[in-house]
């Protein structure tokens, strides 16, 4: 186990010290795996810097990488929101009602899920073009929020398989709607699955890198792992710009699966056994 966790995380720890060493000493044998003292300049260059201190950024992709921290927290935001509604609505019909085909249409949704991205790219990007939505993050969650909705559907789904019927049924016996029993009732309880859903729809979104490539053009409009990829130069490349960025993009998945790791596993291994 020892040795899986360090073949694991052996890459991890490597770019977190190429981001404070030196670039003399990511060129030195044998290297340095403890740089002192740390330098930080590659996190005031990405954060707060201009272009400055000889780096080969300019100020303009530098403060695009600053637009792109901002836009994959939006784009990630808005894909878990919709996914979260739309799925739990979704998840619960199949569950709970009786739905023609319910059974083979979430094989057909697993099945639609299993269709490589690359090979919808390019009918997507012409319907995209002829419709005039090219270049907007709106666009940019609403393929993603597609590509992501079937796992949650069924992820939810499972978990709402999990839960007792009996507080559902009384609760309908005492006159509620099916969205009051929803709200009041399926919500509560399934506070694990739901989080289990959002830290997956988040941190799939967070990483994904085809659709907004393909799909923004501007330095303005990218995400954080289309603008990583642009640091990468003609003719000479700061790997120690790029771990930093690296090590920043990494934070917001990294923590929220910390924080959240009960309830992600929770959501995840509902519906495993039965009992």
């Amino acid at each position: 186990m020892s040795l899986v966790v360090i073949f694991i995380l052996a890459p991890v720890a490597w770019f977190a010290i190429s981001s404070v060493a030196p670039p003399k000493d990511l060129l030195t044998r044998p290297p340095r795996w403890v740089p002192w003292p740390p330098d930080f300049s590659n996190y005031y260059q990405l954060l707060w810097g201009a272009g400055e201190k000889g780096t080969t950024l300019t100020a303009f992709t530098l403060r695009a990488f600053r637009f792109s921290l901002r836009n994959s927290m939006i784009v990630a935001s808005g894909v878990t929101l919709m996914c979260l509604v739309l799925g739990t609505l979704a998840s619960y019909a199949f569950a709970r009602l009786r739905i023609p085909l319910g059974q083979r249409l979430l094989y057909l949704f697993l099945l639609v899920q299993m269709v490589p991205v690359i090979v919808l790219l390019i009918p997507m990007f012409l319907v995209v073009t002829r419709l005039g939505l090219l270049d907007r993050l709106e666009t940019v969650t609403l393929l993603l929020t597609a590509f992501h909705l079937p796992f949650v559907i069924w992820i939810l789904r499972s978990y709402f398989l999990s839960l007792p019927i009996d507080l559902e049924e009384a609760a309908l016996v005492d006159g509620a709607s099916r969205l009051q029993v929803i709200r009041h009732i399926v919500l509560p309880l399934a506070i694990p699955g739901l989080f289990a859903a959002a830290v997956y729809t988040f941190m799939q979104t967070w990483n994904a890198f085809m659709i907004p490539l393909i799909f923004t053009s501007s330095e303005t409009q990218r995400t954080v792992t289309v603008a990583i990829a642009m640091f990468v130069g003609r003719h000479y490349t700061e790997y120690g710009l790029i771990s930093a960025a690296g090590v920043l993009a990494s934070l917001p998945p990294a923590l929220l699966a910390i924080f959240f790791q009960r309830y992600l596993l929770a959501g995840l291994t509902a519906g495993a056994v039965k009992g």
